[in-house]
């Protein structure tokens, strides 16, 4: 059961996330305003967590274990491209797109930690999966009558979205798997560094090249109006990988990712329909049920035993 708890405290800070995250996006004007505002808040992140291991006063866990760095680098550079890659991505069309999307980031921790973890996934489980993925198709479906066909590029971005998810949270059962008794602390430290000096870099990238075409606007001025919403997102982003990891050392893959990513388009649904009215249909609330149906079957296996 506790690692449902520490999944249910993920979904929470994931979703408070979510909220901000489209509240701020709008005023997001270039790809270069978002690597910088993900950057400021990679650093936020970064500062959090030299915090927790202060006040823990365990300083010697900062040791430089390649095993730790190499799956952090991982984690750090999927975490950046997915930040980035997700706010870029619903400002492209509605704001459950996004979610729908990320379902197909959940086979990639499924199948590695399957094939090389031991985390075997039976029959019922893959129906489930199955079951979530025509959940998603249906309320694909239902936000293209919502906001019309989709573009190339929006398709692009929120595959790159999925891809990134995925090997975000593969780099959570790697951490779990590969260094057993690991301080989760330490990986979400080194994991934010490895972001933020990605973001740093494309930031860079992005502006010289924007700096042909638009007037880009000061560091500060694109950050300023949703510095609230940014901190936030900050603490939310670091509570919600914190708690994912915790949850994925109890946990197979097949129950945690899932699960989460379920949840996840619930109350994404939810809050779509309550904040930013998006009109829930018949089409959104057969895929709801489907979806809900497909995490009973899932995690079956676990509530048996």
């Amino acid at each position: 059961m506790l690692g449902y708890l520490f999944l249910a405290l993920a979904l929470l800070a994931g979703v408070v996330k979510g909220y901000c995250g489209k509240k701020s996006g709008g005023t997001l004007v270039l790809t270069s305003d978002a690597m910088l505002v993900n950057t400021v808040r990679m650093l936020a992140c970064i500062v959090i967590g030299v915090a927790l291991i202060a006040l823990g006063n365990d300083w010697s866990a900062l040791t430089l274990d390649p095993t730790v760095l190499w799956i952090s680098a991982l984690s750090g550079v999927c975490t950046a491209l997915f930040v980035v890659s997700w706010l870029l991505a619903i400002r492209t069309g509605a704001f459950m797109m996004v979610d729908v999307f990320l379902l197909m980031g959940v086979l990639i921790p499924l199948i590695v930690c399957a094939i090389f973890f031991d985390e075997p996934i039976i029959l019922i489980q893959w129906i489930g999966i199955a079951v979530l993925i025509v959940a998603g198709y249906v309320m694909c479906s239902y936000n293209a009558k919502l906001k019309g066909k989709m573009t190339l590029g929006a398709f692009f971005m929120l595959l790159l979205c999925a891809a990134s998810y995925g090997c975000t949270d593969l780099s959570q059962k790697l951490f779990v798997n590969l260094v057993p008794g690991g301080d989760n602390s330490v990986f979400q430290l080194y994991t934010y560094i490895f972001a933020a000096l990605t973001l740093v870099i494309c930031s860079l990238v992005f502006r010289a090249h924007e700096k042909k075409t638009h007037e880009l606007r000061s560091p500060i001025a694109v950050v300023k109006p949703i510095a609230i919403y940014v901190g936030v997102m900050a603490i939310c982003l670091y509570a919600n990988s914190y708690f994912k990891t915790a949850a994925a050392t109890y946990l197979d893959a097949a129950q945690i990712y899932p699960l989460s990513q379920g949840g996840s388009l619930v109350l994404a649904m939810i809050m779509a329909a309550i904040f930013f009215k998006e009109k829930s249909t018949l089409r959104s609330i057969i895929g709801v049920v489907l979806c809900a149906v497909a995490l009973l079957m899932i995690n079956l296996p676990a509530l048996q035993g």
